[in-house]
């Protein structure tokens, strides 16, 4: 059995080619029926680049044992030949036929495949060939686009909005959010099924993401915004310049070196200034832009996939409908907003290929003070500052929940880096084992703060309480004792919460109260020979002047 894009392919004793679906494709079938069984006619996937969303609709026809007609939807010709050639080959008794440009599908096939652009122009003749009554099943590909004007003229002939309707309407996409914040809510119902980027990672399904932060000093803090994003004019007069063009050269040499590498610029002039660079080095690079011949076009990525072109300079021309799993490198030259115009680009490089550990991605950073730019640590929960330094995003996640259990007073949260995590669980910051200052002023207990954002107070048998942010926005007050957390209560404000949870203690567990008074004497005194021992074993490296207050906290937290 081998491995395409999203989809596992076998072949029988003929020699016939067929789609074996994957644990997540079938769920995602199951799922999209049992809501529509449920009445919810307009529905959302979402799963990232590369785990086969056009494999999944290519089941529709056999899986819903279909009657009627299918149509799909796309707006770029890339995309509507992907979804004919998966549909053909999962149905090959099925005419599937294209409706785009100079290619008109015949009325009466089974599954026509159609292109926004050519079926959404007002008032549009080719729109009317098609008997709205004799399709059941409609599919849009990149739903994010669906709340546009041409999508809603289409989807409006069919009748997917009529409220008695039995039409289905399956939006596909890599991400719920438009850059322009308009929610998808227009067009659909709900979200049926989904899977995060990091979820397919780790189930081996995508490739394992590492990367690198490098920041330069261009300010993009003037840069005008609409709809979500950088104005594209005024960030290329910012970016594309030649000492920024020439560190991007440097970074493919230094971060990159021989690995085919995709290069995402912001406009036509900076993807040829780019290329001219990487040439100007000795790095056979090419460029593609959506001004270019078709034919063009196809020379440059065939080159690109023989290896005859190491780097590959583009701008909005890749970011859907580009499949090439040998990508193993990414260069964001292209400062972004945007979360799905992010997500759309790592993912060009997210695909399996043999021989493949990793994708690399680079996050070309300039310095910003008005705006929040999206990168790779943001989309795997890190902070948007943290440099992964070439490591997989999942390693460092390893480190961070290594953290959270064996050195739960480290901030982690404030780690910079991998480099930086290691050096803060190694060593011990007085500062952070006093009581934070945000609880001086109701406090009389002995709480630290730890790197999860919540509160411990340290009692006597290896018993601690522990104040917790909820999800909700209020505050849950716990007692953990033996590996086993009891709540007590929660509260609207961290302020009621740990004064509570003091009145607890003085009430129900009174022998605790002179070991946790924050002033009380003995907590001064220097450490005993006894504890910095026992830290010492923890690889801790123990700072002058640990006090006996400080080192109970950290023995109680580690044991």
């Amino acid at each position: 059995m081998g491995k395409e894009a999203g989809v596992d392919v076998t072949s029988n004793d003929s020699g016939d080619r067929f789609f074996r679906l994957r644990d997540y494709q079938r769920e995602c079938l199951g799922a999209i029926k049992a809501r529509y069984l449920a009445g919810v006619r307009r529905q959302l996937t979402c799963l990232p680049t590369g785990t086969g969303k056009t494999v999944i609709f290519a089941g529709f026809p056999h899986y819903f044992r279909m009657k009627k007609q299918m149509l799909v939807l796309a707006h770029r010709a890339e995309l509507l030949d992907q979804a004919r050639d998966k549909i053909m080959l999962a149905n090959p008794d099925l005419r599937v036929e294209v409706e785009q440009a100079g290619r008109s599908a015949d009325p009466g096939s089974h599954v026509v495949v159609a292109s926004v652009p050519t079926l959404g122009r007002k008032e549009s003749k080719r729109l009317r060939r098609l008997d709205p009554d004799r399709f059941l099943l409609i599919v849009v590909d990149e739903a994010h686009h669906a709340t546009a004007k041409t999508y809603r003229r289409i989807l409006e002939y069919f009748g997917v909005f009529a409220p008695d309707t039995l039409k289905l309407l399956v939006g596909f996409t890599a991400t719920p959010k438009r850059g322009d914040g308009q929610g998808l809510d227009a067009v659909f119902q709900e979200i049926v099924f989904s899977r995060t980027l990091p979820e397919m990672i780790s189930a081996g399904y995508l490739s394992p993401v590492a990367g690198y932060r490098v920041e330069t000093d261009i300010d993009l803090s003037r840069v005008k915004t609409s709809m979500g994003d950088f104005v594209v004019s005024h960030l290329s007069r910012a970016v594309n310049v030649e000492e920024r063009n020439r560190l991007v050269v440097n970074v493919f040499r230094s971060h990159l070196k021989e690995r085919q590498t995709l290069c995402f610029c912001v406009d036509v002039a900076h993807t040829h200034s780019l290329a001219r660079a990487f040439d100007a080095e000795g790095i056979p690079a090419g460029a593609v832009t959506g001004d270019m011949e078709r034919s063009e076009r196809s020379r440059i990525l065939s080159e690109f996939r023989n290896g005859r072109i190491r780097v590959l300079a583009n701008c909005m021309v890749l970011t859907e409908g580009y499949d090439e799993p040998s990508v193993e490198g990414i260069i964001l030259a292209r400062p972004t907003k945007s979360t799905l115009l992010y997500t759309q680009m790592i993912g060009r490089g997210t695909r399996l290929h043999p021989g493949k550990d990793n994708v690399t991605v680079v996050d070309i950073v300039d310095v910003t003070r008005d705006h929040s730019l999206t990168t790779l640590p943001g989309l795997f929960a890190l902070s948007g500052k943290f440099d992964l330094e070439g490591h997989t995003a999942d390693e460092v996640q390893k480190a961070l929940r290594w953290a959270e259990t064996y050195r739960p007073w480290v901030p982690v949260s404030e780690a910079v880096s991998l480099t930086d995590l290691r050096y803060r669980c190694r060593r011990i910051d007085l500062l952070d084992l006093e009581t934070p200052s945000e609880l001086l002023r109701y406090s009389r207990f002995a709480w630290v703060g730890t790197g999860k954002g919540t509160y411990r107070l340290g009692l006597a048998g290896g018993m601690a309480i522990v104040a917790a942010p909820t999800i909700l926005g209020d505050w849950e007050v716990m007692v953990r004792h033996h590996g086993k957390e009891t709540v007590l209560l929660r509260r609207g404000e961290i302020q009621s919460a740990i004064m509570a949870a003091e009145t607890y203690v003085k009430k129900k567990l009174p022998e605790s109260v002179g070991l946790v008074v924050r002033n009380i004497r003995w907590r001064r005194h220097p450490a005993t020979e006894k504890q910095i021992n026992l830290l010492r074993t923890k690889n801790l490296d123990v700072p002058e002047g640990l006090t006996k207050g400080q080192a109970s906290h950290l023995i109680g937290m580690l044991s």
